[in-house]
């Protein structure tokens, strides 16, 4: 029996992120760019489609409905329903799903902006994300890069961009069934937006039986050799969000 270790999973999902990019930003731009100032009111429209197939998902949109002196709270419609998620005033992660799995509460806050950024900044994250619905926690592990700048065109318009990775490693498991997930996050983040222009997120978990899990996948290792042997790594959703509309 062939087991894919996670490193080789998380090696596959950073196949596609090897171009290097610019380290100094274009003329008029600041070389570090600091957390946005966010107003309620404030909306952020994305058009969403698959990475796999191209077709579209359709769209989610972020609003924010109130702003405190360390969260935001920021309602979220989209293809797949509503809910209300939390962030820190720098849009880190407090209760929001995670990429491909359900809603946790991370503690503390999920990094994934560690404003000031700065082309060629490395940080890691390591914290716990609850399951609300059955307080369960998981460890949880960021080891992120800002690859530098870029220059992207979205459906709102086109961008100079800083470009953020994170890989992440979630140890969310279920009793036999699956363990953990390790997925791959790319931003680009705009500040005359104030937020994300463009998202890529996919990931992969490790399966480990027959039962048929609650998330949609497919599989990753087409090796005839490995015949249907578990365990072994499944491929869920690729989706790129791209900015349509806004509003500061």
């Amino acid at each position: 029996m062939k087991w894919i270790v996670m490193m080789a999973a998380a090696s596959a999902l950073l196949s596609a992120c090897a171009t290097p990019l610019p380290q100094t930003p274009p003329a008029g731009a600041a070389g570090t760019l600091s957390a946005p100032s966010v107003k309620a009111g404030s909306f952020w429209r994305y058009e969403v489609r698959d990475g796999f197939t191209r077709l579209p998902r359709g769209s989610v949109e972020y609003r924010v409905a109130d702003v405190m002196s360390d969260r935001m709270s920021v309602e979220v419609r989209s293809f797949d329903g509503e809910r209300t998620e939390s962030y820190t005033r720098g849009w880190n992660w407090l209760v929001r799903p995670a990429t491909n799995m359900q809603t946790f509460v991370y503690e503390p806050a999920y990094e994934a902006l560690p404003f000031p950024l700065s082309a060629g900044k490395k940080w890691r994250h390591t914290g716990t994300a609850t399951d609300p619905q059955t307080g369960r926690g998981f460890p949880v592990r960021i080891d992120g890069e800002v690859l530098g700048w870029q220059k992207i065109r979205v459906p709102a318009g086109e961008f100079d961009a800083i470009k953020l990775r994170r890989v992440v490693y979630l140890d969310y498991w279920d009793q036999g069934v699956r363990g953990q997930s390790v997925i791959l996050e790319t931003d680009w983040y705009a500040a005359d937006v104030g937020q994300v222009v463009r998202r890529e997120t996919t990931s992969q978990y490790l399966r480990l039986a027959q039962a048929r899990p609650a998330y949609r996948f497919m599989r990753v290792n087409d090796d005839p050799s490995d015949g249907d042997v578990l365990p072994r790594f499944e491929q869920d959703d690729w989706l790129v969000y791209e900015l349509s509309a806004y509003s500061r």
